[in-house]
C-alpha cells in the first residue's frame, strides 16, 4: 500500500510528490516514456491532474493504482475516499468515472490496503531463448492463469480495499457504474487494535488473503475474503435482474492472529507487508513476506500459507513450524519459512513475471532481482546458450541516490524514482559486463527482441524497450541493428519470405506486421526526426498499410444505407466516408510517382544503384516481398476507387450532390498525378512474376536475403539480375507512357519518406495526410514515431464507420497518442 506512482501498462505514470506544501491541495501529476527528437527518449514534462484535486477537495492521496488493464486508475486519499479515472483515446487525458461517497474525518476511515481485482484471462510469460546446434536462439512463451476473484463479467472491474478500523471495501461495475457493499472484519476493534498495515493477494481457491498488523500491539492477523457473486454473466448495457446489493457478497474466516516480531533483530519494526499470490506451479504457495526496516538494516521475513484437506497425515507438523494461535478452520496453515538480512533500508517491494521474480529497492540505490524460490540474485552475467532477461545479456539498473519511492516499469527494464525535491526520475538498465563485442551485440539483440515479444503478445506500451534498444543501437554497428531485427522477427514468429498462396487481406491484419515496422522505425530514426533508409523502408510500408486498412473499410461502408434511425441522408453517409481518404489517395498516387522517379534516376545512373554502400528505398520496396505485396494490394485499391467513381458518374446524374463533389476530388487526384495506375501496375507485376520464378531453392538463404534487402536498406550482389529486369522493362514499357519533364519536377517531398516537416507554418496529418493549419486544430502526437493528427471523439463525428475511429487510442505505427 501507500504507493504514489502507478506506471500504467498501456504507458502513463501518475505520481504524486511527497513534500508539498501543506497549506495548499495536493496534486498529483501525470507523465509518460516518449521519443522526444527522433533518437532520444526521455519522461514528458509532468502535467498536473486537476480533476484529482478538486474530486478529493485538496485532500492528500495516499495511494495510486493501476487496473489489471492499466486503463482505469485509483485514486484514494488520507480520509479513506475514492475516485477512478479512466483514459480512453488519449493517453494523458483522465476521465473521473466514480467517487465514492465524502466519508467522515475519522482516523479508522483511512484505506491502509487496496487491489484490483485481476481479469478471468490468460496472461503470457517468456520461456528462456535458448540456443541450438545451429547456433540461432529459439524463442518460446508459456500461458498462465490468473487467480480470482473476478468480476463475473470479464469487460468489468472490480476492486477491494481495507480500512484502518477493520472494515472491508468492496466496489465493482454495475453496467457502467460502480457500486460498493462493505463488511467489518472485526465490528469491535479498539482504536489501539486499528490495522496499520495490510495487503491482499489472490490465492489458489480464487479467494483473497488479507493480511492485516497493528503498529501498537504487534499483532499480526491472515484472513481469508471469498467474493460470492450473485448473477451469472452479465452482457454489456443490460440492467440487473435483482438490487443492487444482491449482485456480491462477502464472506470471511480468519486464519491466523498472533504478534510479529523480526526474527533477526526485535529493534527493527515492520514497514511493509506484501502478499504474493502462489506462482503457476502446483507446489508453489501463497506467501506474505514480512519486512522489518531500520535506517541502516532490513530483514524479509517469509510466510507460507497452505491449504490443505481437514485431515492430514501426522508428518505434515514437520514439514514447517506453526504459530497459528486462532485458527478457525484447520485446513489452512500458516508456516514461518526462511528470513534474509540486508545491511541496507528496503525502500519498495514488488513482484514481477507473474509473481516469480521478486524486485527489492534500497535506500542506497541498489536495485536487486531474487528469485521467489531460493531467494537467489540475478546478477548481470554473459550467458552464451540462454537468454532469460538482460542480466543474462549482462545488463544491470544503475545505482541511484536520493530516492525515496520506486516504480519498475512495465517490462521490468526500467524504473522512475521520486526524490525527496519532489522530481521524478528515469533511469533503466545499463551494461555491466563486456566481453567479446560480436557475442555481446548477439546475446544483447536476443535479450531485447525477447523482451520486445514478450511486451507486444501482452499489449504492453514498450518504450522502456525501445529506449534501450535505440541507445544500443546508437552505440554499436550496423551489423548489430540487422542482428536486433532478425532476433525481433524470429522471437515473433514473422517471416519475411512470404508464401507463394499469401492472402493479402489476411496478412494486412496481423498485428506482429505493425508493431515489427514499429521497431524498424524507431531504430531507424535519428536526431531531427531523420531516416535512414531501413527506417524510411519500414515507414512507407507502415503508410501504405494504413491505405490498405482504409481503403478496404472505406469501401464496404460507403456501399452501405445510412444507419437506422439516422437523419443522414444516404448520400451524405457514403460522401463523409469518401472525404476520409482525400490525404490517403494523394500520399499513394505520389508514392507510386515517388518510385518511378527513383526508377528514372537508376536508368539514368545504373552503376551507382549497384553499389553495395548505396540505400535505395524505391528498389528495397519493389525487390522486397512485404512491400511489394502492400504495393499491389494499393494498386487494387486505386483501380476499386476508379471504378466507383466511374459507376457514380453514371448512377448519380447531380453533379452538386456530396458524393459526386467527393468522386471527383478523388478523380482529380488520380488522375492528375504523373503515373497512371495501369502504367505501373504492369511495372509491379513483371517484377513479382520475376522475383517469384528466380527465387532461392532454399528458404533460409531465401530469408536471409529478404532480411538483407529489407533491413539494411540495400541491394544485396544476387538481386542485381532483378535490378537490371526493372531498368529494361521500364525502358520498354513504361517510359513511353510517361511525361518525362513532369515526372521530374514533381515534388513528392511532402510524403515525409526522408524526414518529417518542422516548418512552422504547417504540420501534416499522420493519418489522413491534409494539412494542419496552426490554432485551427486541437492536435494529438505520437509518443514514439512524433506522428501529428487531429482530435477526433466518437461523440463528434456524424457517422461512426469512418475508418479513422479505428485509430483513436493507437497511431499508425501503433503506439499511443497524446494530448499535443
Amino acid at each position: 500500500m501507500n504507493s504514489l506512482i502507478a506506471w500504467s501498462k498501456v504507458g502513463l505514470i501518475v505520481y504524486v510528490p511527497a513534500n508539498q506544501p501543506p497549506d495548499s491541495p495536493t496534486k498529483a501529476f501525470s507523465t509518460y516514456l516518449h521519443c522526444v527528437d527522433g533518437q532520444h527518449w526521455s519522461l514528458a514534462p509532468p502535467v498536473a491532474i486537476d480533476d484529482i484535486a478538486i474530486v478529493h477537495e485538496g485532500a492528500a492521496i495516499s495511494h495510486l493504482s493501476w487496473c489489471f488493464m492499466g486503463v482505469d486508475l485509483a485514486c484514494i486519499d488520507v480520509r479513506g475516499r475514492l475516485s477512478i479515472f479512466v483514459h480512453s483515446s488519449i493517453l494523458n487525458h483522465l476521465t473521473c468515472v466514480y467517487q465514492s461517497p465524502p466519508v467522515p474525518d475519522h482516523p479508522g476511515n483511512a484505506v491502509v490496503g487496496f487491489k484490483w481485482c485481476n481479469i478471468n484471462k490468460l496472461i503470457l510469460i517468456n520461456n528462456t531463448a535458448t540456443r541450438q546446434d545451429n547456433h540461432e536462439f529459439h524463442y518460446g512463451l508459456h500461458k498462465l492463469n490468473t487467480f480470482g476473484p473476478w468480476h463475473p463479467n470479464s469487460s468489468k472491474q472490480a476492486c477491494i480495499a481495507v480500512t484502518k478500523s477493520g472494515e472491508l471495501r468492496f466496489w465493482f461495475q454495475q453496467d457502467v457504474k460502480y457500486q460498493e457493499i462493505t463488511y467489518d472484519l472485526e465490528p469491535n476493534l479498539r482504536r489501539e487494535d486499528y490495522y496499520s498495515l495490510s495487503s491482499f493477494g489472490s490465492d489458489r481457491d480464487d479467494s483473497f488473503v488479507l493480511a492485516v498488523y497493528s503498529k501498537t500491539n504487534h499483532i499480526f492477523k491472515l484472513f481469508r475474503i471469498t467474493i460470492q457473486w450473485s448473477i451469472g454473466t452479465v452482457k454489456a448495457g443490460t440492467q440487473p435482474a435483482k438490487p443492487d446489493v444482491d449482485w456480491a457478497t462477502i464472506q470471511v474466516k480468519r486464519l491466523y492472529c498472533d504478534e510479529l516480531f523480526c526474527p533477526s533483530d526485535n529493534r527493527l519494526e515492520l514497514s511493509h507487508l506484501e502478499v504474493v499470490s502462489p506462482a503457476n506451479h502446483p507446489e508453489s504457495r501463497l506467501n506474505v513476506f514480512a519486512i522489518f526496516s531500520s535506517d541502516s538494516r532490513s530483514t524479509i521475513q517469509k510466510i507460507e500459507v497452505v491449504s490443505l484437506p481437514v485431515t492430514l497425515h501426522s508428518n505434515f507438523d514437520a514439514l514447517g513450524f506453526s504459530r497459528n494461535a486462532t485458527p478457525e478452520d484447520p485446513s489452512d496453515i500458516v508456516q514461518f519459512k526462511d528470513f534474509h538480512k540486508f545491511d541496507k533500508r528496503l525502500i519498495n517491494f514488488s513482484t514481477l513475471y507473474a509473481d516469480q521474480v521478486l524486485s527489492l529497492a534500497f535506500a542506497d540505490g541498489s536495485i536487486e532481482m531474487r528469485q521467489r524460490n531460493g531467494f537467489s540474485e540475478s546478477v548481470p552475467i554473459l550467458n552464451s546458450q540462454s537468454i532469460y532477461n538482460l542480466f543474462d545479456a549482462g545488463f544491470g539498473f544503475p545505482p541511484i541516490s536520493g530516492a525515496e519511492n520506486i516504480c519498475m516499469s512495465p517490462n521490468t527494464v526500467a524504473f522512475v524514482a521520486l526524490d525527496k525535491a519532489g522530481e521524478l526520475k528515469y533511469h533503466q538498465m545499463e551494461r555491466i559486463v563486456t566481453g567479446d563485442a560480436s557475442e555481446v551485440s548477439l546475446l544483447t539483440a536476443v535479450a531485447i527482441a525477447q523482451r520486445h515479444a514478450i511486451s507486444c503478445f501482452s499489449n504492453l506500451c514498450n518504450g522502456d524497450v525501445m529506449s534501450i534498444a535505440v541507445k544500443e543501437a546508437s552505440v554499436r554497428d550496423e551489423e548489430f541493428t540487422f542482428a536486433l531485427l532478425r532476433q525481433c522477427h524470429r522471437a515473433m514468429g514473422f517471416y519475411l519470405d512470404l508464401p507463394r498462396d499469401v492472402q493479402a487481406d489476411k496478412f494486412l491484419v496481423l498485428p506482429a506486421l505493425q508493431k515489427l515496422l514499429s521497431f524498424q522505425v524507431s531504430l531507424g530514426l535519428r536526431e531531427g526526426w531523420k531516416r535512414t533508409a531501413a527506417g524510411t523502408v519500414a515507414w512507407a510500408t507502415l503508410n501504405m498499410r494504413l491505405f490498405a486498412f482504409a481503403i478496404t473499410f472505406t469501401l464496404k461502408a460507403s456501399s452501405m444505407s445510412k444507419l437506422p434511425g439516422s437523419q443522414l441522408q444516404e448520400s451524405d453517409v457514403r460522401a463523409e466516408t469518401l472525404v476520409t481518404l482525400l490525404g490517403l489517395t494523394k500520399w499513394c498516387v505520389d508514392h507510386m510517382a515517388y518510385l518511378v522517379q527513383e526508377i528514372y534516376e537508376l536508368v539514368l545512373n545504373p552503376e551507382h544503384y549497384l553499389d553495395p554502400a548505396t540505400e535505395s528505398v524505391a528498389l528495397v520496396m519493389l525487390l522486397g516481398g512485404v512491400p511489394r505485396l502492400l504495393i499491389r494490394y494499393t494498386l487494387r485499391g486505386l483501380r476499386g476507387l476508379e471504378q466507383m467513381i466511374s459507376r457514380s458518374a453514371s448512377r448519380d446524374p447531380d453533379h452538386k450532390s456530396m458524393t459526386r463533389i467527393a468522386f471527383k476530388q478523388l478523380e482529380d487526384i488520380i488522375k492528375t498525378g504523373p503515373v497512371q495506375i495501369a502504367s505501373f501496375e504492369k511495372l509491379v507485376n513483371d517484377i513479382e512474376t520475376f522475383m517469384r520464378g528466380n527465387s532461392h531453392s532454399d528458404q533460409e538463404e531465401r530469408l536471409l536475403l529478404e532480411q538483407r534487402l529489407f533491413f539494411k536498406g540495400r541491394i544485396p550482389v544476387e538481386l542485381h539480375p532483378a535490378v537490371h529486369r526493372i531498368r529494361t522493362v521500364f525502358l520498354q514499357r513504361i517510359k513511353p507512357e510517361l511525361d518525362i519533364p513532369t515526372l521530374y519536377f514533381y515534388s513528392t517531398e511532402w510524403l515525409g519518406l526522408a524526414e518529417m516537416h518542422k516548418d512552422d507554418t504547417y504540420e501534416m496529418d499522420g493519418l489522413k495526410k491534409q494539412l494542419l493549419l496552426p490554432g485551427k486544430e486541437i492536435k494529438r502526437r505520437c509518443i514514439r514515431c512524433g506522428s501529428v493528427s487531429t482530435i477526433e471523439d466518437l461523440k463528434y463525428v456524424k457517422y461512426a464507420s469512418n475508418w479513422t475511429i479505428a485509430f483513436q487510442r493507437n497511431c499508425l505505427c501503433g503506439s499511443a497518442w497524446v494530448r499535443d
